[in-house]
């Protein structure tokens, strides 16, 4: 049975969590562990006797001195939870220590609210266990394809996407150290701990690059962004595109559309609408076609720029809709990764960072 690990100092808080989740997961196989460090804790030896093989993911809080326990923090946890190939997340409650909002490529972003948390670990949580139960259940598959994007679009079912989804290819040793380690040290694996190891490595891939900049997949926001329509907007479509919705790991914490897809009802509607657009951006061209297609105005997006005609495209860093024209919004690989075509970043915020971070 898989199990989950939750880490956290304070038990009011811990059991919160802990009765959120298992409401979420109350459907699912599950076995939820959980640790309140304590003064005089060998730390390492208490958190080694939590985790096993079977373990899909730990969860742990930031700040994890409040009982005495000093010098240990989530980071130790994340380190140690690295080293083992063991998916983890980390949150800070009440704005103590507050973490970042994006996650480094092998460390997940939990929400601080207990629901939205609850949520959220569902979802990765089941993500995870999805894609480790397609491995067993193909141990082949390792084999046959040998880079994890090969075995990423195998397990979606979806093989003609790997073209796209090796756009977002990188080296794993740069994003974790830690995996090189594991590879050098561990060189005569068994099956078992290189399904493992692959789950670890496809699973961040996805959940952490891949769904978070929007290319082959995009979430409803994005989608709003690619019609050129306003977010509140989004329930006015659903329906349309209801054929794209992704169903693969981590679609609990969506919902999210196949790109390929919705391009595809997008012409459709387009063929059958037979007109003659003038439109002269592909955001203005795609909401011209649904509101053809729903035979009713929709309420554009906010751009200043724009005043909402253009679109169709997202930066992902001021999570707002923008355009190609070159005073709306610049490209930039060395931001965002070539596979998310759905991405553009904000041309004030460019201008703004990019000689700071040297791009």
């Amino acid at each position: 049975m898989p199990n989950l690990l939750l880490i956290d100092d304070e038990q009011p808080h811990l059991a919160e969590l802990v009765a959120a989740l298992e409401t979420e997961l109350r459907k699912d196989d599950v076995e939820i562990r959980q640790w309140v460090p304590q003064m005089g804790d060998d730390a390492e030896r208490s958190f080694n006797e939590r985790v096993d093989p079977n373990t899909s993911l730990v969860i742990t809080d930031y700040n994890l001195t409040d009982n005495g326990q000093t010098g240990l923090f989530g980071s130790t946890i994340v380190g140690w939870c690295q080293a083992r190939a063991i998916p983890v997340g980390d949150f800070s409650r009440a704005n103590r220590s507050p973490l970042p909002k994006q996650p480094n490529q092998y460390e997940i972003r939990i929400p601080s609210d207990a629901n939205s948390a609850a949520k959220y670990i569902a979802g990765t949580f089941r993500g995870f266990v999805q894609i480790q139960r397609a491995l067993d259940s193909a141990p082949e598959l390792i084999k046959k394809k040998r880079s994890p994007v090969s075995v990423l679009s195998e397990i979606l079912g979806r093989p003609k996407e790997e073209s796209r989804f090796a756009l977002y290819g990188g080296r794993v040793g740069a994003a974790n150290a830690a995996l090189v380690d594991i590879v050098t040290l561990d060189g005569d694996a068994s099956e078992a701990s290189k399904r493992k190891l692959t789950c670890y490595i496809v699973g961040h891939l996805l959940l952490n690059v891949i769904l978070r900049f929007p290319g082959p997949l995009l979430n409803e926001r994005v989608l709003a962004a690619y019609l050129a329509i306003a977010d509140a907007e989004i329930g006015k479509v659903k329906d349309l595109f209801a054929k794209a919705l992704y169903n693969g790991p981590f679609s609990d914490i969506g919902p999210f559309y196949w790109l390929s897809d919705v391009d595809a009802v997008l012409d459709d509607i387009s063929r059958a609408a037979q007109s003659d657009s003038k439109a002269e951006t592909s955001g203005q061209l795609n909401r011209e076609a649904v509101e053809s297609k729903l035979r009713a105005k929709l309420a554009r997006h906010e751009c200043p720029r724009c005043k909402g005609l253009n679109g169709g495209f997202f930066c992902p860093f001021t999570n707002r809709t923008v355009c190609q024209l070159p005073y709306c919004s610049v490209g930039s690989n060395g931001w965002i990764p070539q596979g998310a075509r759905l991405c553009r970043i904000e041309k004030d915020f460019y201008d703004e960072w990019a000689p700071m971070l040297g791009f």
